[in-house]
């Protein structure tokens, strides 16, 4: 079985980056909307059997459960995101996946369409299929069977888990796509969201907050699909 696993940090470190343009409460929102719009995602998917949630954050928790998500507390030792990563995908293991697919929880503009187009591409073992994000992140990344690299997710992460499967001599499929290519880590980011009216729960909240100068002013004609930074759909591989 394929099962999908979203990572979120405590609530209280999430997005700091966005202080400048949202408070406190208003980032807190923000992460738990983005969250229910990936967890309604994955349960759209087919393909997926199970879909878990590991975080340190009780109230993150407890949300993933109201929306069928199942929910790993990340442990207290190792601490940081690759070792919450490598527990719950063992765990997710022992429960019976056969492949696993990692999502982080800020990528709003995310389909149903590309996560299908991922997983149909890991349909042999071993296989890896790494979506990049447009600063050199890892946006998505799917594995059979788990465990085949380890995480590198943090500073320049494509980069660093196409190394670890080249030193394995693993193949490694990069499949850019415009829908995973945003993250959420600046106030810039925020505006490209407000310009893409996709329904989301992230993209509602954030139009529902009173409007702050910087964001304004980034968002003036600006469009996700037309940012020179969005990769162009297509697929390289690795040896």
């Amino acid at each position: 079985m394929i099962a999908a696993l979203v990572p979120v940090k405590a609530l209280r470190h999430s997005k700091s980056r966005l202080r400048p343009v949202l408070s406190d409460d208003h980032r807190q929102a923000l992460v738990l909307a983005m969250l229910e719009d990936v967890l309604r995602l994955l349960a759209g998917v087919r393909a997926i059997a199970t879909t878990a949630v590991v975080s340190p954050d009780a109230d993150v928790l407890a949300f993933a459960r109201q929306l069928g998500a199942q929910a790993i507390r990340e442990p207290r030792k190792p601490r940081g995101l690759n070792a919450a990563l490598a527990f719950a995908s063992d765990t997710l293991c022992e429960q019976g996946a056969s492949g696993l697919l990692v999502l982080p929880v800020d990528v709003p503009l995310a389909t149903t369409a590309d996560i299908e187009a991922i997983l149909n591409r890991i349909n042999t073992n071993p296989s890896i299929v790494l979506c990049p994000s447009r600063s050199g992140g890892t946006n998505a990344l799917a594995l059979r069977p788990p465990g085949t690299i380890p995480f590198r997710f943090g500073y320049r992460s494509s980069a660093a888990h196409q190394r670890e499967a080249r030193a394995r001599g693993l193949p490694l499929r990069v499949l850019p796509l415009p829908s995973l290519a945003l993250d959420i880590d600046h106030p810039h980011d925020l505006a490209a969201v407000l310009a893409e009216p996709n329904g989301t729960k992230s993209r509602e909240l954030l139009a529902s907050l009173p409007p702050h100068p910087l964001t304004l002013s980034l968002s003036k004609g600006l469009s996700p699909s037309k940012d020179k930074r969005t990769p162009t759909p297509g697929s390289t591989s690795s040896p």
